[in-house]
């Protein structure tokens, strides 16, 4: 039961880092966008605050309720690292 257990719980963990790895990939490439295209980096950040918003509402038509509340929660999370890059722990360790 602990073994099957473990297994799902790896495939979600599995699941969650594949969207948010295409979550980072999309943010790195309108970042990119907008940076050829001569868009000032004041102007980058509500744009990207504003595709994440809309991502939010994609997620949760594309997949329902509660994996799509699941996942709106990872992209608060990216919101907040958009908003606050500087709000990460020193070293990628989590403080105590």
């Amino acid at each position: 039961m602990t073994q099957a257990f473990n297994v799902t719980y790896a495939l979600i963990l599995g699941l969650f880092a594949a969207i948010m790895t295409g979550i980072a990939l999309i943010e790195g490439f309108l970042g990119g966008l907008m940076t050829q295209a001569g868009i000032p980096g004041q102007f980058q950040k509500p744009a990207l605050i504003v595709a994440a918003v809309l991502l939010i509402v994609v997620a949760l038509r594309v997949f329902g309720r509660v994996f799509g509340f699941l996942i709106v929660i990872f992209l608060i999370l990216l919101l907040l690292h958009i908003l606050f890059p500087g709000l990460s722990a020193p070293g990628g360790s989590i403080p105590a």
